[in-house]
């Protein structure tokens, strides 16, 4: 009468194991409104109705069977109980709504009853405290409606997706598995580095439970049959930042991390402090700091950006003279390590000569005004021998690069030639053009008698189509009537590091 007199459309379920007694409907929004009529929403709710006469309390139950039918529709399932005055005229009316709180509550009654094998729930009950649990209105068709439209909300799609998700994540809060292992640990320092996520966890027997609002039921799944090991992840104490600077005014090496904190182990030095970066991690015990890299050099793949800061970072702490700083986080202060051990790994030699390069490709990349955003293997540094040959040229000003010449064709050879060098080169993902002053003098060879003694970066740009033009150009533009044409250039044995024309 209620839904009638509201303009509800209330259909009775002739069915009394289904665990509603009515489905509401609302009317739809009239036709040539604002929503096109394939766009209509349809909002409905199923509605499980009681009354009582409040002698006995508050309370009111329903059989866990009917209400686990009810509260798992998608759709708004709700609860309107009606309090009735001993002659039986309504006085007040209650809406219990069966999402969040209370649908977890139905959730859990259905967990437990499942671990106690209790499976004939249309014996069990359960009950609510409607003055507690549900919102009261007016028993009329205004109150009704206004209790009704509150609930079910303006948007049916929306609600379904957020019943959906309750329905599947209530009581996993905390995570959906739970696993018992047998594990042999071989000491407490085997035992620190398990905890700590460092060396793998791998189970002689492993038993795993699905566990939802604290209640585990032993899994069925296939999900974690092929697992040989696990790792664990510490608790965390935030982000940080690690720097690792030399003496002198040189680049510092900076990087982002996140620190950890194993556990309260006596023995032998106590609670171990980890800081993890995305190449290496760092171990902090009370008599020293352990720097271990992540994989092999070989394996991992970087921007230019992230080569350059590890590779300056190792080039640095090679030194001997180097230190580390972690700070960044609030939780612990500042702290500066002297770095004054050697370190050990492939390629320290070449490293430093590759980090130079690194550096001074970025610069050159930055005065063309380009960026790489390309990831590359380490083998890639072995192939770049013409833009470390450029870098040399432009930047270095004790280039180790060298021209030779057997004679020039010149009009004063008294005087000191000076030649305009383009070229272009290319690594990774970037390619440039550029170009450099060369100065000459006499040279002592018979064969060679001329040779470069320094270098004048004059342009760098993105890669150019037209080298030939590009030379020309910036011969006029620098007033030098000798170019050092790139083709006729030949390498001299990389032992000799000089380049003969």
């Amino acid at each position: 009468m209620l839904c009638e007199r509201a303009g509800l459309y209330c259909n009775k379920s002739v069915v009394d194991v289904l665990g509603w007694d009515f489905i509401v409907e609302f009317p739809m929004t009239p036709a040539g409104q604002a929503v096109p009529l394939d766009q209509r929403p349809t909002n409905a709710a199923r509605v499980q109705l009681k009354s009582t006469l409040g002698r006995t309390g508050n309370r009111i139950r329903l059989s866990l069977s009917a209400i686990d039918r009810l509260a798992k529709d998608p759709r708004p399932a709700l609860i309107v109980v009606f309090r009735l005055r001993a002659d039986g005229d309504l006085q007040s009316a209650y809406l219990v709504h069966l999402v969040g709180n209370e649908l977890a509550r139905v959730l859990r009654r259905l967990r437990l009853a499942e671990a106690r094998k209790a499976h004939d729930i249309n014996h069990t009950d359960i009950s609510y405290d409607y003055e507690k649990v549900g919102v009261r209105f007016e028993p009329t068709p205004a109150g009704l409606l206004a209790a009704l439209s509150a609930a079910c909300g303006q948007n049916p799609g929306a609600y379904t997706i957020e019943k959906q998700r309750q329905l599947a994540e209530l009581g996993y809060e905390n995570g959906q598995f739970e696993a018992e292992a047998l594990i042999q640990i071989e000491g407490p320092e085997h035992f620190n580095s398990l905890l700590l996520g460092l060396a793998p966890l791998k189970p002689h027997r492993l038993r795993v439970f699905d566990s939802r609002f604290g209640i585990r039921l032993p899994y069925q799944g296939t999900l974690f049959d092929d697992i040989e090991e696990l790792r664990l992840t510490p608790p965390t104490l935030g982000s940080c930042e690690i720097s690792i600077r030399g003496p002198g005014f040189g680049q510092a090496a900076r990087f982002d991390g996140e620190m950890f904190i194993g556990p309260p182990i006596a023995e032998p030095y106590g609670a171990e402090l980890l800081i993890r970066t995305a190449d290496f991690i760092i171990r902090l015990t009370l008599p020293a700091l352990k720097f271990e890299s992540v994989g092999s050099i070989d394996d991992m793949a970087h921007s230019l950006e992230e080569w350059a800061e590890l590779l300056r970072a190792l080039t640095l702490m090679a030194t001997g003279q180097a230190t580390l700083t972690i700070a960044g986080n609030e939780r612990i202060p500042s702290i500066t390590f002297p770095v004054d051990q050697p370190i050990t790994g492939p390629y320290l030699d070449e490293i430093r000569l590759i980090s130079a390069f690194l550096d001074g490709w970025l610069q050159l990349l930055t005065n063309a005004g380009l960026r790489s955003t390309a990831r590359f293997k380490f083998d890639a540094f072995w192939e770049a021998n013409e833009a470390r040959m450029a870098v040399d040229i432009l930047l270095n000003p004790k280039s180790q690069a060298r021209f030779e010449f057997q004679t020039f064709d010149i009009e004063e050879p008294s005087s000191p030639p000076e030649c305009l060098y383009f070229n272009s080169a290319s690594f990774a993902d970037t390619s440039i053009t550029f170009s450099a002053k060369v100065f000459f003098e006499r040279s002592d060879d018979p064969e060679w008698q001329y040779w470069s003694t320094r270098f004048e970066a004059l342009d760098v740009r993105p890669k150019v189509d037209d080298i030939e033009e590009y030379g020309m150009d910036q011969a006029t533009a620098c007033d030098l009537k000798l170019l050092i044409d790139p083709t006729n250039v030949t390498l001299a044995p990389r032992r000799d590091i000089r380049a003969r024309t």
